[in-house]
């Protein structure tokens, strides 16, 4: 091979094994492609012609070709593909960004006829930016105006799928990671030039190495579709650029287009009860059951009901039609009335479906426990929700008491806007004084997560507790992760159970 290489002219050539890739004058070309089929008889190689490509426009060059390769693929520049990225210039771009979107739309009417949670998991996590972000990193795709249609495309789509209205305000939440408050359905306009930027950044050494010496950058000039990108990018963004070590980092480029989308959904909140749930969104774990793979044998397969007043319930989207409960309270369209209704059935089996889930990890912990212990009770009666049977610390049993506060509770909402958790961590305070008197025998430890999904920090630092001891017995690393999956999807149901349970039972059609 080293010989082969040496006898061709081509101005530009990158292999890797058996597949090439030369570039220059037609003349070169055709010479240096001829030199490759005698070469490759010589070492006992056929050139399969049906799978050679001449990117030109020039009719002399490509009879010349097909005199010597008669099955040769000929394509036009503008839909040149090199490995999968365009390189015919914008044409190029949207051309294959065109393909991305009739792929979209294919899958979109295929994702319509599954379980929503299955189908929310496979758009966010396969079908939608992990399948066009190789071309966002490999093209300046940030100017295509089918992005936008991709965009249209994800939303129409997302919207379906959740049977979820998605107004601006909704789309701009939904469009943010799960860690900011979102839904984790990142838009292809926002991620195209933080990918391109990044990529652009961590490949230049590699670039220049591959390049010949008459086209490596000269000194203060660089690519100029880089510098209109990092342009465009300042004025989105209005920030400082990233230092040099991190602008090869995809994600240090991302965050100041977030925090401006960020700032545009927190402006959008004009009441308390939106400013609390923006901000318990964004809490840790709050939005666990959105990164759980669905899967009913280890119960992380939501239902479509729940999945969808989970999601409207985080987007502040509306979720029912405006009706009186079954208290006889009025109902508005966002439905969190029954989050907090005490004549709503769903608050007993959010409560026993924790509690459920604590003992099952305790045991996972090699700790096992027994829930509503009879020999155990409070100065008024009542008994803590379980114990262990084995010392927890100090050598001392462990037994908890869980309960889940509504965080958009009129009651709670001063307190609900301070910061994520702060119901939460109320709520535990209010818990450790009822059982002050078990405390000194027992390890207490109260336990309480908010309808939105934010933790008490005791809670919080229990369950880490309990996921080294799970990933120490089992040596599962991701136990803790797992635990936290199960018990948002244990709160969200109890609140979709919730919600419902403000509507008059209907007889069904089997009864």
């Amino acid at each position: 091979m080293k010989n082969l290489f040496c006898k061709l002219t081509s101005e530009f050539g990158v292999w890797y094994l058996d597949d090439g890739t030369l570039g220059g004058s037609g003349e070169n070309l055709l010479r240096d492609f001829q030199t490759v089929l005698s070469e490759a008889r010589h070492i006992g190689l056929t050139l399969n012609e049906q799978k050679c490509e001449l990117i030109t426009s020039d009719q002399n060059v490509i009879a010349r070709f097909r005199s010597v390769a008669p099955d040769i693929l000929v394509l036009k520049p503008e839909q040149a593909v090199l490995l999968g990225a365009p390189v015919g210039g914008s044409t190029s771009v949207d051309h294959v960004l065109a393909s991305k979107l009739k792929e979209l739309h294919r899958l979109a009417e295929r994702l319509k006829q599954l379980n929503v949670h299955d189908a929310f998991f496979l758009l966010k996590n396969c079908f939608h930016i992990p399948k066009l972000l190789y071309t966002l990193r490999s093209a300046p795709c940030h100017n295509s105006t089918i992005l936008e249609q991709y965009d249209t495309a994800i939303k129409d789509t997302l919207q379906s799928v959740l049977n979820v209205r998605m107004t601006e305000s909704v789309w701009d939440q939904a469009v943010l990671p799960v860690s900011r408050g979102g839904l984790g359905i990142r838009t292809a306009t926002h991620v195209a030039l933080p990918a391109f930027l990044s990529s652009v950044t961590s490949a230049e050494s590699l670039t220049v190495q591959l390049l010949p010496p008459r086209l490596h950058p000269t000194a203060g000039i660089s690519d100029p579709l880089f510098e209109q990108a990092v342009i465009e990018w300042q004025l989105r963004s209005n920030a400082a650029l990233p230092n040099l070590p991190q602008r090869a980092i995809q994600k240090a480029w991302d965050s100041p287009l977030l925090d401006v989308v960020s700032a545009r959904v927190l402006s959008a909140a004009q009441t308390q009860a939106g400013f609390a749930r923006l901000t318990a969104a964004a809490a840790p774990f709050a939005g666990a059951f959105l990164e759980a793979i669905p899967c009913s044998a280890v119960g992380t397969r939501m239902d479509n009901s729940s999945f969808r007043i989970a999601a409207a319930l985080r987007l502040g989207a509306e979720i029912c039609s405006p009706h009186n409960c079954i208290c006889g309270a009025p109902v508005d369209s966002s439905g969190v009335h029954g989050l907090s209704c005490r004549k709503s059935s769903g608050r007993q089996i959010r409560h026993s479906a924790v509690n459920g889930i604590i003992k099952r990890a305790l045991a996972s912990a090699e700790v096992p426990a027994r829930l509503e212990p009879s020999s155990l009770s409070r100065d008024d009666g009542k008994r803590p929700d379980g114990m262990s049977l084995m010392p927890w610390k100090e050598g001392r049993c462990l037994i908890w008491d869980f309960t889940c506060a509504d965080t958009l509770a009129q009651s709670h909402l001063d307190r609900a806007v301070l910061r994520a958790a702060t119901v939460a961590d109320d709520a535990e305070q209010r818990k450790r004084q009822k059982y002050v008197s078990l405390s000194a025998t027992y390890y207490f430890v109260p336990i309480c997560i908010e309808t939105l999904g934010p933790m008490g920090e005791e809670a919080a630092a229990f369950f880490a507790d309990v996921g080294q001891r799970i990933a120490t017995a089992t040596g599962e690393p991701r136990s803790k992760t797992f635990l936290m999956q199960r018990l948002s999807i244990a709160v969200q149901q109890g609140n979709a159970a919730c919600v419902l349970g403000t509507v008059p039972v209907s007889t069904d059609l089997y009864i």
